[in-house]
């Protein structure tokens, strides 16, 4: 047994996941804790209904940011790091100026949008109108900061980027909360503190994180292209530009829809009909901001269950590329197979926990919330099964079945949002998760199938069976 063990350890390519896996392991882990901490401040201070309501707010506000950058922040990483690894960094200077000009003005219509449909868009996912008008105000500043992370990852400053990807909005988020609940508190003992704080807190991070990402990618360009610069300069057709980056708008879109569209709809259908019994045994009719509020925490709890494939994801990319690029049939399934079994053993002890112990971390929320836990439980199992079936949507990526990837997540959209709309109205939150739930399953198996038939092997790791 010690002598298999060391054989594992001495084989490069699973020492390089498990290393690599760590780092994002630690940036991810943080992330979320920042995250859960934000939902459970928010769920402690104003309840399952305030944190439906800044849900659904910031969700719209995500919408309209995500029509504004056209894909131009993913489309900005290939660029960045194409120029400068060939020192082109006044292409680069060049290239930042078509991208700024392009969203100063699709980031304005957004906002013009944003605004004026505010009242059918509150109506339609029975939101407050008024959180919807102020963030409409906050498209542009949402916009640049997207631009200037992922532009940091061109530049492959991941730290930077991963803070900011990770852990800057809610950070801060958290941080404005703390300091505005103490001065309205402060200023008025006797009067309860705004329902509207958690929404101004977090338009508030999105300033900060804006401009400090802003500065923060104008001081490793400047300072990697200090005396570099060239009279060679890449000039592109705004035509070219758009014609690169809409596509991949399209592609954000799905996967928008894949992580939001349950919550908008919990919002929208009319659940009043949808009896839940709660854990002391009684009756309860949630309304929709506290169904979201609710169906939010399970589902973010849950995430947890999936923080090793995400870690895992971001070091094992690069090798199945590498696999595949050399024709490595043997190579790409053996690290498929490490990756996968890495992911199943740290994810399942999780799991578990989560099922065995349910009520206990829905009830650090509050009592409300536990009303949550069959939502919960469906949810972790499509993270489950996602453990099972490993790092698919990736290899496909990595290996020029793209197409295939992304007609596979449409469809799983397509269906999310079919399962959705009959499950919510007859079982309310439960019917969200099964959706999510189901939709998980089918994307992940249909994956493999992919993968079993391009490539000879399934991903999926079961103990004690053999592929």
């Amino acid at each position: 047994m010690k002598e298999k063990f060391l054989k594992i350890l001495k084989d490069k390519d699973f020492t390089e996941l498990l290393k690599g896996s760590g780092i994002s392991f630690i940036l991810r882990c943080g992330g979320l804790a920042v995250g859960f901490l934000l939902t459970w401040i928010i769920a402690y201070y104003f309840e399952a209904d305030g944190l439906g309501d800044f849900v659904l707010a910031i969700t719209v506000l995500r919408l309209f940011t995500l029509l504004a950058k056209l894909g131009l922040d993913t489309t900005s990483i290939r660029f960045i790091a194409s120029f400068s690894s060939q020192d082109k960094w006044t292409s680069i200077f060049k290239f930042r100026k078509q991208v700024v000009s392009i969203l100063s003005i699709s980031s304005v219509v957004a906002s013009l949008l944003m605004y004026f449909l505010a009242i059918p868009i509150a109506d339609l996912i029975n939101a407050k109108y008024e959180y919807i008008q102020l963030n409409a105000f906050f498209v542009l500043p949402m916009t640049f900061f997207m631009l200037h992370y992922q532009s940091l990852r061109g530049l492959k400053r991941i730290a930077e980027f991963s803070f900011f990807y990770r852990m800057a909005q809610a950070l801060f988020s958290v941080i404005s909360i703390i300091i505005l609940y103490q001065f309205f508190s402060f200023q008025s003992p006797s009067v309860p503190v705004p329902p509207s704080v958690p929404v101004y807190a977090y338009l508030i991070s999105v300033l900060i994180v804006s401009l400090l990402s802003f500065i923060s990618f104008r001081y490793w360009l400047n300072k990697r292209s200090k005396g570099k610069e060239s009279a060679e300069k890449e000039i592109m057709r705004y035509s070219t530009l758009l014609k690169i980056s809409i596509p991949l708008m399209f592609a954000q879109s799905v996967q928008f829809i894949m992580a939001w569209t349950d919550k908008l709809m919990l919002g929208a259908i009319d659940i009043s009909s949808v009896i839940l019994t709660d854990s002391k045994n009684i009756d309860v009719i949630l309304t929709n901001s506290e169904a979201v509020g609710i169906y939010h925490t399970a589902f973010k709890i849950s995430m947890f269950a999936a923080i090793a494939l995400m870690s895992i994801n971001s070091i094992a990319s690069p090798k199945f590329a590498e696999m595949f690029g050399k024709n490595d049939m043997e190579g790409l399934k053996k690290v498929v197979h490490q990756s996968t079994k890495i992911i199943f053993w740290t994810s399942v002890p999780l799991v578990t926990i989560f099922f065995i112990f349910p009520e206990f971390f829905l009830g650090l929320f509050g009592e409300e919330f536990k009303i949550g836990v069959t939502a919960f439980i469906f949810l972790s199992c499509g993270r489950l099964i996602s453990s099972f079936s490993g790092s698919v949507g990736n290899i496909l990526q990595m290996t020029g079945n793209q197409n295939i990837y992304a007609l596979i997540l449409f469809f799983g959209a397509i269906l999310n949002i079919v399962l959705n709309l009959i499950l919510i109205p007859k079982y309310g939150i439960n019917g969200a998760a099964i959706a999510s739930m189901s939709s998980l399953i089918v994307w992940n198996l249909s994956m493999v199938f992919v993968v079993k038939k391009k490539f000879g092997f399934y991903t999926f790791y079961i103990p004690f069976i053999k592929r």
